[in-house]
């Protein structure tokens, strides 16, 4: 009795570990905004721009450097403390604090500070969208590897069909109610379906070993993929303005592109910038140590030779060969540019959306054709191998209904997964295929 219980227990876990095993879409994206190598490489994009934003509120801030020399000579020396030339040996050290502020040319800073936020606003868009396009290539692998594992089981079907008529026709031979030659048409039908399996099952796992890629798992390891799909499909109505609209608003791809072209503003700013004066004021506190001074090193340096001085400077553009014009006219051209790729990309989401929403109604149909052609391929192959059977039919008129049925069960798998992509896909050209793993 404890033997028994012990089995059952054991066949309880080892079915549920098999469950527990099983890769869940809702699972493989959650692993590919985790593990993937561009959304990585994106996150440390963005950490970049984030610092240089940082950097450039900064800037707005006067500048301090510190300046410090020791040093030994040897021979005609000119001591600028006691105003003496001497020829012995002398120490000196030299320290001083300088501080420098920027107060007419604050545009350029601003410039500066507009761009690198802009610049952070795209990479940020551009990591937004990375995902998303990672999530959708994920939705496909997974989707083309269910479909794949869908065909091997209906390959595996006729596989089963075709052996057991394979069997049917041997003993009718035997009994002569079959010409010899029927054996051999019909085992070449079963070698080309096993032939055709074989070739579907390396589809399925290459297909399988590119998720497994995206996801970044131990290719070692074998995944299996769970069948049953959650309920992330876009199902709302499909009004082209109203689809639109939400693109427009939530597409980061789009962003993007709208933040580029403010970078490309900023640009054109902060080349012009260069055409302004620029006047700073500065402050310098100074001290030095002579050996040819008596008094002690602490007294002269903290003391005695301490220097403040405070100043301003002005730096005026006049003329530097036109190089200046040329980079602000570059500038300008590449604004306009950027603000020609914000219209197009307008233009290419209202006409992606509307060539999906074509598609999807398209594929619709498609499905119900399918389903229709597949019932009536099975009842003519039904049909055909009944007559068949009887004494009828030839084996090349069951040959090509069954490639028929074959043929038609598999473009009916085809288009249900297709048009399973292409609700994800809208997901996707919406801007909300985020939603599925928030």
């Amino acid at each position: 009795m404890n033997k028994l219980c012990f089995l059952i227990l054991f066949l309880i876990n080892s079915f549920a570990l098999t469950a527990q095993e099983k890769l869940s879409l809702d699972q493989a994206l959650k692993l590919a905004l985790e593990n993937n190598v561009e959304i990585a490489k994106n996150k440390n994009d963005e950490a970049s721009t984030k610092y240089d934003k940082k950097r450039a509120y900064f800037s707005l801030l006067p500048s301090v450097n510190g300046f410090g020399n020791v040093f030994e000579s040897t021979g005609t020396n000119f001591d600028q403390l006691t105003g003496m030339l001497r020829t012995e040996t002398g120490q000196y050290v030299n320290g001083s604090v300088t501080a420098s502020w920027d107060i007419l040319n604050v545009a350029n800073k601003l410039s500066d500070l507009k761009l690198s936020n802009s610049n952070y606003e795209s990479q940020k868009a551009q990591l937004a969208y990375t995902k998303e396009f990672i999530l959708l290539k994920v939705v496909g692998r997974y989707l083309e590897t269910l479909q794949a594992m869908k065909q091997d089981v209906i390959f595996n079907k006729f596989c089963d069909v075709q052996e057991e008529q394979l069997r049917r026709t041997d003993e009718l031979i035997k009994v002569g109610s079959l010409p010899g030659q029927d054996f051999y048409t019909q085992n070449a039908e079963w070698s080309r379906l096993k032939s055709l399996r074989e070739d579907n099952l390396n589809v399925m796992n290459a297909k399988k070993n590119e998720l497994i890629l995206l996801l970044r798992l131990d290719p070692s390891k074998e995944t299996q993929l769970d069948s049953i799909l959650g309920e992330g499909l876009f199902k709302g109505k499909m009004n082209i303005d109203s689809l639109y609209q939400k693109a427009l608003v939530s597409r980061k791809d789009y962003q993007q592109i709208e933040a580029k072209s403010m970078v490309k503003k900023y640009e054109l700013a902060l080349q012009r910038s260069k055409f302004i004066p620029s006047v700073s004021i500065y402050y310098d506190y100074g001290s030095r140590y002579s050996s040819f001074q008596t008094r002690r090193f602490n007294d002269q340096f903290y003391k005695d030779n301490i220097t403040t001085t405070i100043g301003l400077s002005v730096q005026v553009p006049i003329f530097n060969g036109l190089q200046t014009r040329n980079v602000v006219y570059k500038a300008r051209q590449d604004f306009k540019n950027a603000e020609l790729d914000v219209v197009q990309t307008k233009s290419n989401i209202y006409v992606e959306l509307k060539n999906l929403m074509s598609t999807i109604a398209a594929n619709e149909k498609k499905v119900t054709y399918r389903q229709d052609q597949t019932e009536s391929a099975s009842r003519a192959y039904e049909l055909e191998k009944e007559r068949y059977y009887l004494g009828q039919g030839s084996p090349l008129d069951l040959g090509v209904a069954q490639r028929n049925y074959v043929e038609a069960s598999l473009s009916l798998n085809q288009i249900n997964y297709q048009l399973i992509y292409n609700r994800f896909e809208l997901l996707f050209y919406t801007g909300d295929i985020i939603s599925l793993v928030q």
